[in-house]
């Protein structure tokens, strides 16, 4: 999964989600199909969450999504300043709360529910140099509720 970015092959970064209430890390491999969460606003959202090994201190993150089929740009999240505990220098430290990735209302003519979508993670110095990235292909769902037509419709493009 993980892939050193700037010569430092100790430094790892994995992609992952996170519990519904998007706590936790959890691991899910490629392909996997994860539900599109309501948000307050109205719109609908994935659950993206990490883990690192190999750094720690302050440290940026940076999270994009693209669909699968032809690259089209559907969510770039704004850079976040995260705290690595010390001791994942020596092993796993996860982030004990997912980010929101935003999915819908999707871009104008960009379906994103039952669109394989490939989630670009990369962790960053103060230099805005790579350290490390990571991809995570996930297929989202319209919820199966009250929601399901609401999300197909603004989730479509």
């Amino acid at each position: 999964p993980a892939c050193g970015g700037s010569g430092d092959d100790d430094v790892a970064i994995e992609a992952g989600t996170s519990n519904q209430d998007g706590t936790s890390f959890v691991q899910v491999p490629d392909g996997t199909e994860v539900t599109l969460e309501p948000g307050a606003q109205g719109g609908f959202h994935i659950w993206l969450n990490l883990r690192v090994r190999g750094i720690s201190g302050r440290l940026f993150v940076e999270r994009e999504a693209r669909r699968a089929v032809d690259g089209a740009l559907v969510f770039r999240g704004l850079r976040q300043a995260i705290d690595i505990d010390p001791a994942a220098v020596d092993d796993w430290w996860e982030s004990p709360a997912a980010a929101p990735a935003f999915m819908c209302p999707s871009p104008i003519g960009i379906q994103v529910y039952d669109e394989p979508l490939v989630f670009t993670i990369r962790l960053l110095d103060a230099d805005d140099q790579v350290l490390a990235s990571d991809e995570l292909a996930l297929v989202p769902r319209c919820p199966e509720d009250a929601q399901a037509e609401f999300c197909r419709d603004i989730c479509a493009g």
